[in-house]
């Protein structure tokens, strides 16, 4: 009769071990994993304006090449966001006198193409497009904020008028007449707006060139923003 051989256990208790360690293996990897995944999600959101400008950028190169509107000058600035310049200056005709706020009625329908252009893009609407990324980061304290910005500019010369006071005020209201324009074309509440006036401190390229200078340049932006009131660019 054959004997059977006793066992002293320690094959059992190996394999036990080896299964636990392999357990334990897997718990890790799935919570790194997890870990790594909320990082990302995280990190996503919190790039959600960059890449929804990016977007925004793309969109509006593509209108502009799909109308032919080779007048349009588009840049990505960065931090200022994405920059509209229509012509300032068409033949002989510059978009203001010297030193006058009233656009030039030719530039009108240049300014009309860039309304379309806004109203194409749906700004009004992103908070709720983007409804749940806005509202992750509502829990993190942030939301974002769409912002039209307007900057007025003159060319060197000092005023001689007595309606303005300097090139600052002049380059203000210029930027104000655009806003007006704005305002009565497109969908955007007012609070999308801000205003700026730089006189004749940022020529366009060169500065004894007083027609081209005297212009107002739009600037579209996406910023992350404190819910308390601070601005993340």
């Amino acid at each position: 009769m054959a004997r059977r051989k006793r066992s002293n256990g320690n094959g059992d208790h190996s394999n036990w071990m080896v299964t636990y360690a392999s357990l334990l293996t897997a718990v890790l990897a799935f919570f790194l994993l997890f870990i790594n995944r909320a990082e990302n999600e995280a990190a996503a959101t919190f790039k959600f304006p960059e890449r929804l400008k990016s977007s925004l950028y793309g969109q509006i190169m593509q209108i502009r090449d799909q109308k032919k509107l080779n007048w349009l000058y588009v840049e990505d600035t960065g931090t200022k966001g994405i920059k509209l310049l229509i012509p300032s200056k068409i033949g002989r005709f510059p978009m203001f006198k010297s030193e006058s706020d009233q656009l030039q009625p030719l530039f009108e329908p240049y300014l009309s193409q860039v309304v379309q252009i806004i109203n194409s893009l749906g700004l009004e609407e992103l908070k709720t497009t983007y409804a749940p990324i806005i509202n992750r980061l509502q829990r993190a304290g942030k939301t974002i904020n769409v912002e039209v910005t307007i900057e007025g500019h003159t060319d060197r010369l000092p005023l001689r008028s007595s309606k303005f006071t300097s090139n600052w005020e002049l380059s203000l209201a210029r930027s104000y007449e655009v806003l007006h324009y704005f305002q009565t074309h497109t969908r955007l509440p007012l609070n999308y707006y801000s205003l700026a006036g730089y006189g004749p401190f940022h020529p366009l390229r060169d500065v004894k060139n007083l027609d081209e200078n005297r212009r107002v340049e739009i600037y579209i932006n996406i910023q992350m923003v404190d819910l308390t009131g601070g601005t993340h660019v």
